[in-house]
């Protein structure tokens, strides 16, 4: 208060018969545009979150929450906040929540009573912090404009900027808005102690670094890395060029003159003057960096963030297909869209279909300073100034070209191709240079990751460069009505002098509201029912009566992360995420979404295939995951917008499948938006493991004649991290001992086994790696159909049967690459393990003068191919291909004919004598268009692989009538 009184406070001179007017000072009109802008900032976010303020009363009551996609509240601080932020397993989710840990400074916002207040303030909050970093670094570093010239010109930039990322990311306003408004700030304090400071300029820049530090989000850590190396490089290339333009070649006949501005006393006499310059500040700012932001975030991250998860590649794959997606082709770029949820909500894609082409206005304004001549001159014209310039369209401009990513057209050079390019040449090269340059090439692309990133440095430069535009603009039209108010009244001359600011940051709003959808978005008031308040009260009851029975497992399904929504009993529709459902209800459970554990994923694709296709055996892997509640959503739907949806009307045929097995459980809760059932055939005792070694359909027949056998046995599978590596016996079901064998000795001595290299799946669109129909989890029901969006060409059980969980489709001819270590000298026995069709390789190690020709063909059985008329009916049977030759195949397969994987094989890729300890870099180039399947390569010691037979602690069983285990009540 005592701050707002200052600034109202004015100058009044002194008293005459008539008051004179009120005299402002500069300072104190700054301070009240500034409040101004505050309340305006406040007052638009009250009207534009209306709707969630007035559902604050049935929040606090318990009775509703805000719940929307990814913006899941949490309701109990110590299991789902406190916990998950120390490192610990959480029970809930069965994983770790490595996003809680990296951003749980500012996680607690989404406590579901404090969400509301949180969405309504902080996004203010945060948008008038960035306001005033904008204003004050430019009212600081072009004092030719007006500071109140700024101050008013600053106001609606910023907002449009901030709202079209409210618009997108409201789901992750905790982080992404506010570590953007912490990325802003970040921005304008290095640079103004770079370029612009005269006194002090390492207190700014190292503020900076702390400030990125502490950003909530880690795509800005590397954002800021990013705008300070481009930065600091260009300052670098400008000293460079001013030092060549010196010719200091002229004075080398003269280097003895040097020498005494080279000793220690000289340099510590003039330290002042060199800290103070250009190249001294670029320099010493990216020590800055690296000691105090990017050093201690890499510790954060490698001990505390991603402690436990083994694989972060699973859950944000970064392969040539994912980048494609998150590409932003140049229209929507130049009209600033950016892939968010609302769009998703209303067409069913993330980024919008078609541009918003008035939004280019604002790209227009962005450019003006830099192709305006009269306004380049007029506002940089002062050397700091033009070296501002200069790195500022520099980041710019970069920042636009790697957006663009593998964005149509395709013959357009953008960052991603270019480095693609690079990165192909190289990996062509096949040599320790080659290696060397994909080495650093794959490190940029998987540091930096996905293209829409790089918008955020666009739109942080807008934030800056508008403002520039804008003031420039109302100085320009202010100094020609004063030349106007010559011949015209003063009054009329004071009233537009003063109007046209406020005009124009008014108008500056017209392009973002001629979009129907930000117009419908904000002006709805709870941002078209996205933030609605989702009542609770049937799902309390649920809860209450969970709580008063035995403990145990429970789910919620159907999922609800398939493209369908939620209608609650007021009908209005909700878009949540698995999550919500494990948090309210606070009880152990499993989460296989987005980010969810891998293992999950896997056992509930089986669940699910299972109840999918109403195949009962889906009650043996329930139980196995010791599930004792299933909760069912009644009011789950369709999405009624478009978009992917997985398990197309899964949510009409649970309650049927689950009601038709009485014998194994039943309802014990319902009312009118759940049903509760309760499993009555669980295991009472130890089990036995049991590792089912055999082709899909087999597998799915064992577990299908018999109901019973998870209560006696405990399933593992090769695909699971840790389920093979640590038992004292071991049931094994195969038709195959030999396979089983050798699928056993692999998850014994996991150091023999060798997946094909990832440094090139950034950047070949060849290769389709199995990671990508990871994230999510429900693509890989695309494996099994024979559509566009199955990029194998080949039908395959999800990740069923594989080693390691997972593998490469190989569906062209290309070059792939596995790095195969050998720990001793001897001959070795190379085994490929995947699903060939019918293909020729070439296999070459340099290293080991290695090059042969390698035929794969696919042991019938294993896999099989049909007519593609045929391939989905029961009448089909499997075509003989020993008829056509292998380009012939190429021409039928997957148009015609289908190749349908059941089960992973071993071919024999020869023997390779080994002098000495090495690792040897095997490529193998792929010569057809025949589909192909690889998981990696084993190097076993050849005496080894002869004599190999089933470990002493497993018993074989060679027929699933053998396992016996009856269920607790007879069917």
């Amino acid at each position: 208060m005592r701050a707002v009184s200052k600034a109202l406070q004015f100058e009044r001179q002194p008293s005459t018969p008539h008051e004179l007017p009120i005299v402002w000072t500069s300072q104190q009109r700054v301070r009240l545009i500034a409040l101004l802008v505050a309340l305006l900032y406040f007052g638009s976010s009250f009207f534009f979150f209306r709707g969630v303020i007035a559902s604050i009363p049935d929040i606090l009551a318990g009775k509703a929450v805000i719940n929307g996609d990814e913006l899941v509240p949490f309701f109990n601080p110590v299991s789902q906040l406190i916990d998950q932020a120390a490192g610990k397993f959480n029970q809930l989710t069965h994983g770790y929540e490595f996003r809680v840990r990296y951003a749980f400074l500012t996680t607690w916002m989404r406590y579901y009573k404090i969400l509301p207040f949180a969405i309504v303030l902080v996004i203010p909050g945060i948008t008038f912090a960035g306001y005033l970093a904008v204003s004050i670094f430019l009212s600081r570093s072009f004092k030719n404009l007006a500071p109140e010239t700024i101050y008013t010109a600053s106001a609606a930039p910023v907002a449009v900027i901030f709202l079209i990322l409210t618009y997108s990311k409201i789901t992750h306003f905790y982080t992404l808005i506010l570590g953007f408004s912490m990325f802003l700030i970040a921005v304008t304090l290095v640079t103004y102690g770079l370029l612009f400071a005269t006194r002090r300029p390492y207190r700014p820049i190292a503020a900076a670094a702390l400030v990125t530090l502490f950003n909530p989000a880690v795509h800005y850590l590397i954002l800021f890395a990013l705008y300070q190396s481009m930065t600091v490089g260009g300052l670098l290339l400008l000293e460079g060029i001013r030092f060549v333009r010196l010719k200091p070649w002229q004075f080398l006949p003269q280097w003895r003159e040097w020498l005494p501005y080279l000793r220690p006393a000289w340099l510590w006499q003039h330290r002042e003057a060199i800290l103070q310059s250009n190249a001294a500040r670029a320099i010493i700012a990216m020590i800055f960096l690296g000691s105090l932001a990017l050093v201690p975030y890499a510790l954060f991250v490698k001990f505390i963030a991603l402690r436990g998860v083994p694989n972060l590649s699973e859950t944000v794959p970064g392969d040539f297909y994912f980048i494609t997606d998150a590409s932003i082709p140049i229209a929507h770029l130049l009209s600033l869209d950016m892939a968010g949820i609302m769009d998703k909500m209303m067409t069913g894609d993330y980024l919008a279909r078609e541009p918003r082409y008035a939004n280019m206005v604002y790209t227009v304004s962005l450019l003006l300073p830099l192709f305006w001549p009269q306004m380049r001159r007029r506002l940089f014209n002062t050397a700091a100034r033009r070296r501002f310039l200069f790195v500022a369209y520099l980041n710019v401009f970069f920042s636009m070209w790697a957006t663009l990513g593998y964005s149509e057209p395709a013959w357009l050079p953008t960052f991603h191709r270019t480095i693609a390019a690079i990165s192909l040449a190289a990996y062509g090269m096949e040599s320790v240079v080659g290696d060397l340059i994909l080495k650093v090439t794959s490190t940029i692309v998987q540091v930096l990751r996905f293209p829409h990133r790089f918008e955020l440095i666009l739109f942080m430069m807008a934030c800056i460069l508008m403002p520039l535009s804008l003031a420039q603009l109302i100085q320009w039209i202010q100094e020609r009505l004063q030349e106007w108010g010559r011949w015209s009244s003063t009054a009329w001359r004071r009233v537009l002098h003063r109007a046209i600011a406020p005009g124009l940051t008014l108008l500056f709003f017209v392009p973002l509201f001629s979009n129907w959808q930000y117009r419908e978005t904000f002006l709805s008031g709870d941002f078209r029912q996205f933030l609605a308040p989702y009542p609770v009260t049937l799902l309390k009851e649920v809860k209450s009566f969970l709580q008063g029975m035995p403990p145990g497992k429970v789910v919620v399904l159907p999922p609800t992360e398939t493209a369908k929504v939620v209608v609650d009993l007021n009908g209005v529709e909700h878009k949540f995420i698995d999550k919500f459902h494990i948090y309210y209800l606070d009880l152990p459970s499993y989460y296989y979404g987005l980010t969810g554990d891998s293992d999950n994923k896997f056992e509930f694709f089986l669940l699910l295939r299972a109840l999918y296709y109403q195949q009962d055996w889906w009650v043996n892997i329930a139980r196995d995951l010791n599930l004792r509640y299933i909760v069912v959503n009644r009011e789950l739907i369709a999405n009624t917008v478009g978009g992917a949806e997985y398990l197309r009307e899964i949510e009409k045929i649970i309650l049927p499948e689950l009601d038709q097995l009485p014998q194994y459980l039943h309802r014990v809760y319902e009312n009118a938006s759940y049903v509760v059932y309760q499993f009555t055939d669980l295991p009472k005792a130890a089990r036995v493991p049991l590792f089912i070694d055999m082709k899909w359909s087999d597998f799915i027949a064992a577990l299908s004649s018999n109901l019973a056998l998870t209560r006696c046995y405990d399933l593992r599978h090769p695909v699971v991290s840790d389920d093979l590596t640590d038992y004292e016996q071991l049931v094994l079901l195969t038709d195959e001992p030999r396979v089983a064998a050798l699928d056993l000795y692999i998850k014994a001595h996991p150091e023999r086994f060798f997946s094909p290299s990832s440094s090139i799946l950034a950047f070949n669109p060849n290769i389709v790696p199995s990671s990508y129909y990871l994230s999510p989890m429900f693509r890989l029901f695309q494996f099994f159909s024979d559509s566009k969006w199955n990029r194998l060409h080949m039908i395959t059980p999800g990740l069923f049967g594989t080693i390691k969980g997972s593998f490469i489709g190989v569906p062209r001819p290309t070059k792939f690459r596995i790095d195969v270590k050998f720990p001793a000298p001897g001959r070795y026995r190379l085994l490929l393990r995947g699903a060939a069709t019918v293909n020729a390789l070439e296999m070459r190690a340099s290293s080991l003068q290695l090059q042969r020709p390698v035929t794969l063909k696919a042991q019938p059985g294993w896999l099989d191919f049909y007519d593609q008329r045929e391939v989905f009916t029961s009448q089909r049977t499997p075509l003989d291909i020993s008829r056509y030759t292998l380009e012939e195949l190429e021409q039928l397969i997957p148009t015609q004919i289908v190749a349908v994987n059941n089960r992973y094989q071993y071919f024999d890729l020869g023997t390779v004598e080994v002098n000495s300890a090495r690792t040897a870099i095997f490529y193998f180039n792929k010569q057809d268009s025949n589909p192909l399947l690889v998981e990696g390569v084993l190097a076993i010691p050849d005496e080894t692989y002869q004599r190999l037979d089933l470990p002493a602690n497993v018993r074989l069983v060679q027929s699933a009538r053998e396992l016996g285990c009856q269920p607790l009540t007879a069917p």
